[in-house]
């Protein structure tokens, strides 16, 4: 990375775009402030879910070197995906010359510049794409964080009582509190066993809700929206459809962060479109990895393989890595009947912090006896910061804090299928 940067400051030097005496310096103003703009102010503004704010010059200056660490390092903004493995949506990817522009910036000093040259404040609009829903979900009551709370996943069972099954085409998460939500998930639960955690809403320790560390404690029977800071609202391709099966219950998974010496409440919403013509797909949802297991103390890189062969013809939509703690590394990709390989996404360090639903740029055809496959790598030893287990202890597959998993969760159409 430092040479790559090394490189891309030469060629802006030599093509004149370091200050010299016949050029003004790279300044906050007019240089860095539209880059901080474009990729950090989703979540780096006033109620975003940033712990500060990175819109003006006052409070991005302290901040320079931290700043030009994090991109550098590739930490933020913050996509996980490794470039150029998959054929990706909606990147949150800075070009080496948005980096190289705050290297130089804060190598000349990094002078503030005209405020008049500053850009226009960005604007954020999450819910407008859905003002008119057809239906909206939300918990009976806001759930409180308490100050430097931590991390918390929280699931949250909404009941619903349509007469039919349905068919919505397009899905808007609304964070209540963007200062704490970290991400969520909409998940189906076609057979009740959510509303079971809980006792008139509440669970066992006394909270609204129910933990949900690993998963939501039933068998998901799809996915009916998602956000990450940064994340679009679900729109599927024509034609497509997310089932909401007569009587079934919807329910939320929230991972909260509350990095605020106070308490914060939430009450995140999800906003769906209905389908206004006919369904041709179902959006069906699967998981390919392994469920069994068995990682030993110690082992600073234990690996799996996985694979599912594709029985019918299909079309991939999104893809969703998911590993706990100890991840460390995971790849999946397609491997056709002809021995040609289709990649898919690779993860290269990580960071169950932040991990969410990556879309293909266009559905990703996979025909009849091609397969599904996969790696993936976990770091059970003592020197890994992030195990939760001091001394490290043997790992099995699980939902607690202390259990693994290793899958990819898989968002695809039938070519074949002709929906109820």
């Amino acid at each position: 990375m430092r040479s790559r940067l090394l490189l891309t400051l030469l060629a802006v030097i030599m093509a004149g775009g370091i200050a010299t005496a016949d050029a003004p310096p790279v300044t906050f103003s007019q240089h860095v402030a539209p880059v901080l703009r474009q990729h950090c102010q989703e979540c780096h503004r006033p109620g975003g879910g940033a712990p500060f704010t990175l819109g003006e010059y006052q409070h991005v200056y302290p901040r320079r070197n931290k700043i030009l660490e994090s991109v550098e390092k590739r930490r933020m903004p913050p996509w996980k995906a490794v470039a150029g493995y998959g054929d990706l949506a909606g990147e949150r990817r800075m070009s080496d010359a948005d980096i190289a522009t705050i290297a130089r910036w804060v190598a000349a000093g990094a002078p503030e510049g005209d405020p008049r040259a500053l850009p226009p404040p960005a604007e954020f609009t999450t819910a407008s794409a859905l003002d008119a829903a057809d239906l909206v979900l939300r918990p009976d009551q806001s759930f409180t964080v308490a100050g430097r709370g931590g991390d918390v996943y929280r699931c949250f069972s909404i009941p619903t009582s349509f007469p039919e099954d349905r068919y919505f085409t397009t899905a808007v998460v609304v964070p209540g509190n963007t200062k704490i939500v970290h991400h969520m998930l909409a998940m189906v639960d076609p057979t009740g066993v959510s509303a079971r955690m809980t006792t008139n809403g509440v669970g066992r320790d006394g909270e609204l809700g129910y933990p949900c560390f690993g998963g939501p404690g039933f068998r998901i029977d799809g996915y009916l929206g998602g956000w990450a800071p940064g994340g679009r609202p679900w729109v599927l391709p024509d034609g497509v459809g997310m089932l909401l099966p007569k009587g079934a219950r919807v329910v939320f998974q929230l991972h909260y962060h509350n990095a605020q010496l106070q308490p914060q409440t939430d009450l995140t919403e999800l906003r769906l479109k209905a389908a206004s013509g006919p369904v041709q797909k179902r959006l069906h949802f699967m998981r390919v990895g392994r469920f069994n297991l068995s990682i030993p103390a110690g082992n600073p890189r234990y690996e799996i393989e996985a694979g599912m062969f594709v029985h019918r013809p299909m079309q991939l939509i999104a893809i969703h890595p998911h590993m706990h703690m100890l991840g460390r590394e995971m790849k999946v990709w397609a491997r056709m009947k002809d021995e040609s390989i289709t990649p898919l996404i690779h993860i290269a360090d990580w960071d169950f912090n932040w991990q969410g639903f990556y879309w293909f740029r266009t559905p990703v055809t996979l025909p009849i006896a091609s397969w599904i496959e996969l790696t993936a790598a976990w770091d059970n030893s003592a020197q890994n910061p992030r195990n939760p287990s001091k001394p490290p202890r043997d790992v099995s597959w699980g939902e607690r804090t202390v259990d693994e998993m290793g899958h990819a969760a898989i968002l695809y159409t039938l070519d074949e299928e002709q929906p109820k």
